[in-house]
């Protein structure tokens, strides 16, 4: 009898011991699942970004409903402002929030947005190259013209190596401010 006992209570302090391993394993799980959760949404905090219009002085560009150029147009931002994006693209539009709208949200093109702050010039500036350069209707848009080298330009705003002159935007390592 005294060893039915002893081992009645050897497999009751297994169990227990189970138990209190499986209660604490539980209470792991659920930490890490709350470190997960915050670690995420502190990411989603941080995919929040501030971007530039990149536009000709006294202009703006439009914001639209959906990142499409038929879409409503529920905005406009004016050359150097700041807005800020969670970093979606689609269609070759970028996705801003906090916008000052109905929605508070909207998309502009990635043509018209600089990833650093743009700096207001108002110089003249030489086209400098061994050939003509480009002069395009936007950062890497559809070339509209040819400035020659010597010709000088006024460059209004320069950012992310575009500078917006009075041809149209053209690439800042081919301009040379006297």
């Amino acid at each position: 009898m005294k060893q039915i006992n002893a081992r009645i209570w050897r497999d009751r302090d297994i169990l227990g011991l189970v138990a209190g391993i499986t209660a604490i394993g539980i209470f792991i799980g659920v930490c890490l699942c709350c470190v997960v959760l915050l670690i995420s949404h502190a990411e989603a905090d941080e995919m929040v970004c501030t971007r530039w219009v990149l536009c000709q002085p006294d202009s703006e560009v439009l914001i639209r409903a959906r990142p499409d150029r038929r879409s409503e147009v529920v905005g406009a931002a004016c050359c150097g402002e700041q807005l800020r994006s969670d970093g979606r693209e689609r269609n070759g539009y970028i996705h801003l929030v906090d916008v000052n709208n109905e929605t508070g949200e909207g998309w502009i093109s990635v043509k018209f947005i600089a990833y650093t702050e743009p700096v207001r010039l108002n110089v003249q500036a030489v086209v400098k190259g061994r050939g003509r350069v480009a002069c395009r209707e936007s950062v890497d848009g559809k070339r509209t013209r040819w400035a020659k080298p010597g010709q000088t330009v006024t460059v209004y705003v320069e950012a992310d190596g575009w500078s917006v002159t009075d041809r149209g935007y053209i690439m800042s390592e081919y301009l040379e401010v006297p």
